[in-house]
């Protein structure tokens, strides 16, 4: 079982039907419904096991968010290997994370 962390930012927008807090809860209820342990003491990050690939967790994430307003980032710890989706306008995050990986 690896460990991640997620940090994301929610717009605060209806997009196709869904609110921004609707959005935001379905991010969520999809990591702590599927992970055994995890942490959530500050907001809009959580770190957390799942016994899943950074890629499949990352295709999750991405279809409970409305990436044309939305933006996460998930990055599995002591590996360099993370993911970006959504609507990020600074790619300074590539030069900061040169292994990072735009779904």
């Amino acid at each position: 079982m690896a460990t991640y962390w997620i940090t994301f930012r929610i717009a605060d927008a209806t997009v196709s039907g869904r609110s921004y807090e609707e959005r935001y809860n379905a991010l969520v209820k999809l990591i702590t419904d599927n992970s055994p342990k995890w942490w959530g003491q500050t907001t809009s990050y959580l770190a957390f096991t799942w016994d899943q690939s950074i890629e499949s967790i990352a295709g999750k994430c991405k279809a409970a968010i409305a990436p044309s307003h939305d933006l996460f980032l998930i990055r599995e710890m002591d590996k360099q290997s993370a993911r970006i989706c959504g609507k990020n306008d600074d790619k300074d995050i590539y030069e900061l994370m040169p292994y990072l990986q735009s779904i």
